[in-house]
């Protein structure tokens, strides 16, 4: 399960709190977004993430803005289809940030593929009320056909839930992002988290 912590739905409190609880569920890389964000103020809400997530071993990747990925140390960065593209971002960040793409029809899946990303989302799956500007949901059909064009790490995200997530899995991905599934409430996320992550592995603590 990747967590994606959008500072639209959560706020932008400190951080720390919650990745702990998220790092102590089982989870291992959790996303940071805030498309609302002036790039100064979303800088400093990723370094104050940063701050407590090295010590807990959790990764910590960046949407939109591999500038402040860079700024703030983070692990990566995830690029939307109006963002850097992933080769100058891999330029930017160097060999060792995972970087990663979200994409929502075959064309996009074959062109990021061919990029130097570490793996790609496909999305959004079921309609989604926690992005305003979504692209047309895709389906498990959508997940299928990304898995056809893609061997590498394919992250599903958009309008899924608990029950959905066996599904999703079953359709060719191996992770599932989630924002919605996780609540609203930043004192439940780390509780739903594991239960999420029991939900797509049996054997997850």
């Amino acid at each position: 399960m990747y967590p994606i912590l959008d500072a639209a739905v959560f706020g932008t409190e400190d951080p720390v709190p919650v990745l702990s609880g998220l790092a102590a569920a089982g989870v291992e890389m959790v996303q940071l977004r805030a498309k609302g964000l002036a790039a100064g103020p979303f800088l400093a809400w990723v370094r104050a993430a940063m701050r407590g997530a090295a010590a807990v071993g959790l990764r910590v990747i960046v949407n939109d803005r591999a500038d402040v990925a860079l700024l703030a140390g983070a692990a990566g960065a995830h690029l939307g289809q109006d963002d850097l593209s992933p080769a100058r971002a891999r330029e930017f960040l160097g060999k060792d940030a995972i970087l990663g793409a979200s994409t929502h029809n075959p064309r996009q899946v074959q062109e990021a593929a061919a990029s130097p990303v570490d793996y790609l989302a496909i999305g959004p799956v079921f309609a989604t009320t926690t992005k305003a500007d979504a692209e047309p949901a895709v389906g498990l059909e959508g997940v299928r056909a990304a898995r056809a064009g893609y061997r590498g790490p394919l992250v599903a995200i958009g309008g899924i839930s608990a029950a959905r997530i066996p599904e999703v899995l079953a359709a060719g991905a191996v992770a599932v992002a989630v924002i919605g599934a996780l609540g609203r409430e930043v004192s439940q996320v780390p509780e739903r988290a594991a239960r999420l992550l029991r939900r797509a592995d049996p054997g997850a603590r």
